[in-house]
């Protein structure tokens, strides 16, 4: 079979399982799978494949028709322009989450100025060390409960040339942490038990399980990240946090309700991502 003809037949098999990236996820494996460029995918279009390149590629797609997410399969994913690292272990970053890198980076006057972040929940990575990409004398932190996520983003560090202002700290939330920070982000699981039930399998099946569900309510993440911060004598001079689009209000309800919109003498502003949803809630601390 020539090298065309199978990914046209990987296309349609994709298809057929419903799969709306079929043709650009059949071009991917093809490309990882065979250790081939774009440019090397249109040159060799018509060559004929051995059998061992067919049995690997059927393999590879096998393992997509299963719905096991294609950034799995490839072992990294682009965020942010950046090239990440991932694993069963941690959340595939998605192009919604790029809304809180941005409204951070919105919100500082300076971005040469000598900053502390810290990420609660930080999985990949992602969302650290964008920031530390683009503000060049900040440091950074990352909390996550799951050791084996906390490998993978020190590894996106080192592979970013950004180990020397990155560490990592395995903790629950913010329970590690005593304040200090100059920027707080995080994007904790946020869905209620019983959303698991409506998620698609690339997410349900294999993203990992403490990374989506908060609890019963949803919101028990973002209790437990406010409680800590009402806690610091010092609050951080900003906050984002990503959450679901449907939690706009029960979100800014909470900020008032636990103090913390009185403490930082802030009620919290919802910015939207590139779809028009809902997704993340701003805090700026005026006392800071």
């Amino acid at each position: 079979m020539r090298l065309d003809q199978m990914i046209a037949r990987m296309s349609r098999a994709l298809a057929e399982e419903g799969i709306k990236t079929a043709r650009l996820d059949a071009r991917l494996l093809a490309c990882h799978g065979l250790a081939l460029s774009d440019r090397d995918i249109i040159l060799q279009f018509d060559r004929f494949l051995e059998e061992p390149e067919c049995a690997l590629l059927e393999g590879l797609l096998h393992r997509r028709l299963k719905r096991e997410p294609i950034a799995h399969i490839l072992g990294h994913r682009e965020f942010w322009g950046l090239d990440f690292r991932v694993t069963a272990d941690t959340l595939v970053p998605r192009p919604d989450s790029e809304t809180l890198v941005a409204a951070v980076l919105d919100a500082l006057a300076d971005k040469s100025a000598v900053l502390r972040l810290v990420d609660i929940g930080t999985g990949s990575g992602c969302l650290l060390l964008s920031l530390l990409s683009e503000l060049p004398h900040a440091h950074g932190i990352g909390v996550d409960i799951s050791p084996a996520a906390l490998d993978v983003a020190a590894q996106n560090a080192a592979r970013l040339g950004l180990s020397s202002r990155a560490s990592f700290l395995c903790g629950n939330y913010a329970d590690a942490l005593s304040g200090g920070m100059d920027i707080l982000i995080s994007n904790p699981p946020y869905l209620a038990a019983a959303e698991m039930e409506d998620l698609e399998r690339d997410v349900a099946d294999y993203d990992p399980p403490g990374a989506l569900v908060s609890g019963p309510s949803g919101l028990e993440a973002y209790e437990a990240l406010f409680a800590a911060i009402l806690s610091w004598e010092r609050k951080p001079a900003l906050m984002a946090f990503e959450f679901g689009y449907r939690q706009a209000d029960a979100l800014l309800a909470l900020v008032k309700a636990c103090g913390l919109a009185d403490a930082i003498k802030d009620q919290g502003r919802i910015l939207q991502d590139l779809g028009g949803q809902n997704r993340v809630l701003l805090l700026n601390n005026h006392e800071n």
